[in-house]
């Protein structure tokens, strides 16, 4: 038995070969085996965690989820005569910023839209304030008041919701009022100054 030192494998040059390469020299090929089956099993599962979370963020940038509010606001004396107002309370339920671009919609005697051109930002978890045209289209039947909505994400793409407008009552019931009165009136703006085409018995265009 010789008592000199345990002779190393030594590459070419004199360098010791790397500490893995001796690891693995060292390994019996079963254990070979194993050790690569863990070693695609870990890729594998990398590969997957790392697609679920861009698929996870690509939802994210792309949801949109908003809620809208109908309202009306009147003035008895300014300006003379009175006016009234229609806007639709725009809040965005989702978990990025976006912009409401377009607004476009039908009920039972009206088409609204946005009433000003561009975009209109609102943050996440914000709401917003739009004014709307409201125009007659008579006569009124019965129907819900819905409308498509143009949005603009923070990724720059865009896309629309239809949505239903509630409560719609608050638009339906004045132009069933004036449809009832007036049912020859055609294109006829309710938003604005109330002494216009309704009592002068021709339309607004």
């Amino acid at each position: 038995m010789s008592d000199g030192p345990e002779q190393v494998d030594v590459l070419e040059g004199g360098l010791r070969p790397p500490w893995w390469r001796r690891a693995w020299a060292a390994l019996p090929p079963p254990g070979r085996r194993v050790l690569v089956a863990l070693l695609v099993v870990a890729v594998a599962v990398a590969g997957v965690v790392l697609v679920g979370e861009r698929a996870a963020e690509q939802e994210r940038r792309e949801r949109v989820a908003l809620e809208t509010t109908v309202g009306i606001a009147s003035s008895s004396t300014d300006p003379p005569g009175g006016q009234v107002r229609f806007f639709l309370v725009v809040r965005n339920e989702g978990p990025l910023p976006v912009s409401v671009t377009a607004v476009e919609g039908t009920g039972a005697g009206v088409r609204v839209r946005m009433r000003d051109e561009g975009a209109r930002p609102v943050g996440a978890g914000g709401e917003i304030e739009i004014p709307l045209s409201v125009r007659l289209t008579c006569p009124t039947g019965p129907g819900e008041l819905t409308a498509e909505i143009g949005v603009r994400r923070e990724d720059g793409g865009s896309t629309s919701r239809r949505m239903d407008l509630e409560p719609a009552h608050v638009v339906l019931e004045v132009a069933a009022t004036l449809c009832s009165v007036r049912p020859d009136l055609r294109d006829h703006e309710l938003s604005g100054p109330v002494l216009r085409g309704a009592v002068s018995g021709t339309g607004d265009r």
